[in-house]
């Protein structure tokens, strides 16, 4: 093969190799998109709420996961956890499930005379509404720090 051959095929090789690497990192970049999250999240869910009658959360995610004095030092699988409600292993950055992926149900469930309480909370899991309160509430009342009455979360509705 002459040099003007290999320059050639040479050229081709360094042309492909850059092909890949570009097409690796925009593959990587897409894995990552829409995984950076809100200062601040808007909880308004309207798959699982057909008419939302408490005004609507503004979750302060940014104040909840940073570091102390200045935020609440809360680890990303305190909220987020495996189907067994053990925390994950995740770090910023990282794709969740959204909680209606595994708490499928809505609306807010019916209690039924005579179920107990450890039943009824049970049930409330399954629901959208009870595992996000259930989750909140829970860890607010461990921490002892946080609101855990309707009105402190959810703001009073505009008429």
């Amino acid at each position: 093969m002459d040099r003007k051959g290999k320059q050639i095929i040479v050229s081709a090789v360094i042309a492909g190799i850059v092909m890949l690497l570009s097409g690796m990192a925009l593959q990587a970049k897409d894995a990552c998109a829409g995984t950076e999250v809100k200062d601040v999240i808007e909880m308004k869910n309207t798959a699982a709420f057909a008419k939302h009658k408490m005004g609507i959360v503004m979750f302060d995610h940014k104040k909840h996961t940073d570091a102390k004095p200045a935020g609440h030092a809360v680890a990303c699988g305190d909220c987020h956890h495996d189907k067994d409600g053990k925390p994950l292993a995740l770090k910023a950055g990282d794709a969740v499930q959204k909680c209606m992926e595994c708490h499928k149900k809505a609306e807010k469930p019916k209690k039924e005379k005579g179920v107990s309480a450890a039943d009824y909370a049970k049930l409330e899991r399954e629901y959208y509404y009870g595992a996000i309160h259930q989750n909140c509430i829970d860890c607010h009342k461990k921490a002892a720090a946080g609101p855990v009455k309707c009105a402190e979360c959810h703001p009073k509705k505009e008429k």
